[in-house]
């Protein structure tokens, strides 16, 4: 039966998706790994790039819904086909812009389109497969976007240092539009044109959230079952405002800080990034199978790593193998945190309320890359490279509160019979 399943998925569309997400979030994600050649070039600080990302996430947040009810009608096959011709069209604006203000114009153009891939790149899935095989196409497409911190940002680095930072900005306009060619060609016609089939968008992980959530959800005990209900969805998504701000408060601006700091040499930057983004993969592949049946203890895991790992970073920078080894552990915890973050949300979420619950988590998760970005950028400004790693370890303890309050809730709820 598997065999069977396996063999008749659409590999070739599913996998064109998946480049079309790996070079989506590359994109996003790329002046993490060039704002230290970015900012002298645009005459502006550090700061200032960290605020592209923060243009980029608040332009997803607060136009991705009201587009996608505007745009519902078109085929999706054509929708996908444009917002990523755009997507890269826009990622060319980018690197001709002569100013910063040029720039910032042209990242929130990038934003508008990338919140329309997104929300529309799941739905799409699910009219290309059966409902057995969601899942496992979910992961493919999915998995473009974590592939995307393993190797994109830190191969976007280093073409950054071998050529300049613009000239890696066309080359994977180039390629994002060589995609959108491709998924022209491949994605077949017709398909997803009618009403899309109830597929909760919730099955879509996050960038970074690879895994099976539904399974690890499905294995928890029904005796053990969190309480489902919109406040612990609204919860839960506070909780993941305030774990994203406080990662990308810091993430945002690691290039500066490694270099600067902790000492690495420009040479070595990619290859630090590489180990977070194979540290945060390998952690994500052994999420469901360490925590399944065990989803609290995972979070407490990946709390534990963030506060080792971005302890290290904050506080032995001077020690640059103590420094790289922390860098390595918030790989892990970052691994682990989004599918976990995931799996709570399907186990908490209304079944008739899912899809607003997704629609809540995701802008969550995109308000807190905005908010960390501009929060780092703040800190910056004000109090210096080294007051980043303190924040990133504040808001972190702010999070495991959160955490730990919601989760004696769930046990007072559980103990009262309401469960």
């Amino acid at each position: 039966m598997t065999n069977e399943t396996t063999a008749k998925l659409p590999i070739a569309p599913l996998l064109t998706l998946a480049a079309a997400t790996f070079m989506s979030i590359t994109i996003e994600m790329l002046p993490t790994g060039l704002m230290h050649l970015m900012a002298p070039d645009l005459q502006v600080t550090e700061s200032q790039i960290g605020l592209l990302m923060s243009v980029f996430a608040f332009a997803v947040v607060v136009t991705s819904t009201p587009l996608m009810m505007l745009l519902r009608h078109v085929p999706k096959r054509i929708l996908l086909v444009s917002v990523l011709t755009l997507f890269a069209v826009s990622t060319i604006l980018t690197a001709v812009a002569p100013t910063y203000t040029l720039v910032l114009l042209s990242r929130i153009l990038n934003g508008i389109a990338h919140g329309v891939f997104w929300a529309s790149v799941t739905s799409y899935t699910g009219t290309l497969v059966r409902p057995e095989q969601l899942t496992k196409a979910v992961s493919i497409t999915g998995g473009g976007g974590g592939l995307a911190f393993v190797l994109g940002v830190p191969l976007g680095t280093a073409l950054g240092q071998l050529l300049d930072w613009r000239a890696t900005f066309v080359v994977l306009a180039v390629i994002c539009l060589a995609v959108a060619v491709l998924l022209w060609f491949v994605l077949p016609k017709g398909v997803g044109d009618g009403p899309a089939p109830a597929t909760a968008a919730v099955e879509l992980p996050s960038p970074q959230a690879i895994g099976d959530v539904q399974a690890m959800t499905n294995s928890i005990p029904v005796q053990r079952r969190p309480q489902k209900s919109m406040g612990l969805v609204v919860a839960l998504c506070v909780l993941v405002l305030v774990m994203m701000t406080g990662h990308y408060s810091f993430y945002s601006y690691i290039s500066p800080y490694l270099l600067g700091p902790v000492g690495v040499s420009e040479l070595w930057l990619p290859i630090v990034l590489f180990a977070y983004g194979v540290a945060a993969a390998i952690a994500t592949a052994l999420t469901g199978t360490l925590f399944t049946g065990r989803m609290s203890t995972g979070f407490y895991v990946a709390f534990a790593l963030f506060l080792l790992g971005g302890g290290s970073l904050a506080l032995l920078a001077g020690f640059p193998i103590l420094a790289g080894l922390g860098i390595i552990l918030w790989g892990f915890g970052m691994g682990f945190l989004p599918t976990l973050l995931q799996s709570r949300l399907l186990a908490v979420a209304p079944s008739k309320h899912r899809d607003l619950a997704s629609a809540i988590y995701t802008s969550s998760f995109n308000f807190g890359i905005g908010a960390g970005a501009l929060v780092g950028a703040v800190v910056l400004d004000q109090f210096g490279m080294g007051a980043l790693g303190v924040t990133f370890l504040a808001l972190t303890v702010v999070g495991i509160l959160i955490n730990l309050a919601v989760d004696l809730r769930s046990v007072r709820k559980s103990r009262s019979g309401t469960v």
